[in-house]
């Protein structure tokens, strides 16, 4: 505010009140910067903590979990070749976050059904969430036999702080009834004597669990293949199966006929089917209540089964 004149002139003094309002408007824009000045350090000062309380928090659920990794699914492919265990967390087989697991992490049990477990190993990266156990069998599964996972010890299995997965964690998964599903070979006198008599001498089969094949057949080295795809569905009679397989190459054409799959170490599978369409005169397919042999009626005996040997 300005002060007041002295001397001669103080008796004609006039307070400037222009002066006046732009001191008033001026100190008060002032204090009002200023309060906002100080009310804006007060939010930031609070935005500053809550950041730092949560990089703080978000550093604490980093680190790394002292509960130790559960098992949270395990799942079985269509052929049960395999079965993945899926982990909360990435494992190790050694506490100082080192090591894949491996068949000595696990207990493998098959209960129930009539299939046995032969072997079985295992594929796991160090610090992965899962692990697959590949499965072999002993004898055909029909879809009742319970697969169960357990770690193997109390100190089998870790995860990133070295907490071991308790003994307890269990998981379980039925097996498939698989039919005809997995690879064959045949060879020798196991080939149908009718295929041995146009010179075949030994035949690989794959069927595959999406519904498709591929059979290579060789007769003095010359290979040929042959593709397409099949539906297999169980009879009824004892553990007959009935087929049929459609061909797409190298010609298109359809057959049906009958498998049963025989326990055994490895499986062995009897076989017989007939072309339908194109027909061919005089030639009918055999069927579960006519056995094997009952191609044509039983015409051709036991000429036209084939016995095949699965590959593991």
């Amino acid at each position: 505010m300005p002060e007041k004149p002295t001397g001669k002139n103080s008796e004609n003094y006039q307070p400037n009140f222009y002066n006046l309002n732009y001191c008033f408007i001026y100190y008060s824009f002032k204090i009002q910067i200023n309060m906002k000045s100080n009310l804006f350090r007060l939010f930031a000062f609070f935005a500053a903590f809550i950041a730092l309380t949560a990089s703080f928090t978000s550093c604490k659920d980093d680190e790394d979990s002292a509960e130790p990794a559960t098992m949270v699914t395990l799942t079985v492919t269509d052929d049960n070749a395999e079965a993945t265990v899926v982990f909360s967390e990435g494992v190790y087989k050694n506490a100082d976050k080192t090591g894949n697991l491996d068949a000595a992490a696990f207990n493998v049990t098959i209960t129930g059904g009539v299939a046995t477990l032969a072997s079985y190993s295992v594929e796991h990266t160090a610090g992965a969430t899962s692990a697959k156990i590949m499965l072999v069998l002993g004898g055909a599964p029909n879809g009742q036999e319970v697969l169960t996972v357990t770690p193997a010890s109390a100190s089998s299995i870790y995860n990133a702080a070295g907490a071991a997965t308790v003994v307890g964690e269990s998981k379980t998964a039925t097996l498939k009834e698989t039919g005809i599903i997995g690879k064959w070979y045949s060879s020798g006198l196991n080939v149908a004597p009718l295929l041995l008599s146009l010179g075949i001498d030994s035949i690989y089969a794959d069927f595959k669990t999406d519904g498709s094949y591929v059979v290579e057949s060789f007769s003095d080295g010359a290979k040929t293949t042959l593709t397409g795809n099949f539906t297999q569905t169980k009879s009824g009679t004892g553990n007959i199966w009935n087929i049929t397989v459609n061909q797409n190459q190298p010609t298109a054409l359809t057959s049906q006929g009958i498998f049963e799959v025989m326990a055994g170490n490895p499986l062995s599978m009897k076989y017989e089917i007939a072309q339908t369409d194109p027909a061919i005169a005089g030639v009918t397919p055999p069927t579960a209540a006519g056995g094997f042999g009952s191609t044509s009626s039983g015409a051709f005996g036991v000429l036209n089964v084939q016995t095949y040997l699965k590959l593991q």
